[in-house]
């Protein structure tokens, strides 16, 4: 009964955020694996900004970062990939995670059903 329930919160909190449109990242238990790939419901792409913040965007959609964010990682589970612009544009394949080694400020996200993506701007 007991992980019946707790089952059922975690599907409710993960409606809620997917509905929200952005949730809060809960802490990492201790001893969890630091280098572990960032959770991501399917079916979306996960954007993970600084201070636990991750914006959700359907598959399929795009979304604008104004202003742009600095982020730690992007999850895309999805069946399609995705162009990222900002400090540099890359690509994100279906399945992909990217976790940039320095800095690196959003702006853009935008699906790439031909798997193709600009490395130049315009």
């Amino acid at each position: 009964m007991r992980r019946t329930r707790l089952s059922a919160a975690l599907a409710a909190l993960t409606l809620t955020a997917a509905l929200a449109g952005t949730a809060t990242a809960a802490a990492a238990p201790a001893g969890a694996d630091p280098t572990a790939v960032p959770l991501c419901a399917k079916g979306y792409v996960c954007v993970e900004q600084g201070g636990g913040v991750i914006t959700l965007v359907p598959e399929g959609g795009a979304h604008d970062f104004d202003p742009p964010v600095r982020i730690v990682s992007v999850v895309n589970s999805t069946i399609v990939g995705y162009c990222l612009t900002g400090s540099y544009n890359t690509g994100i394949a279906p399945g992909g995670v990217f976790e940039p080694t320095t800095g690196y400020t959003l702006n853009r996200l935008t699906p790439s059903p031909s798997g193709f993506c600009s490395t130049t701007d315009g």
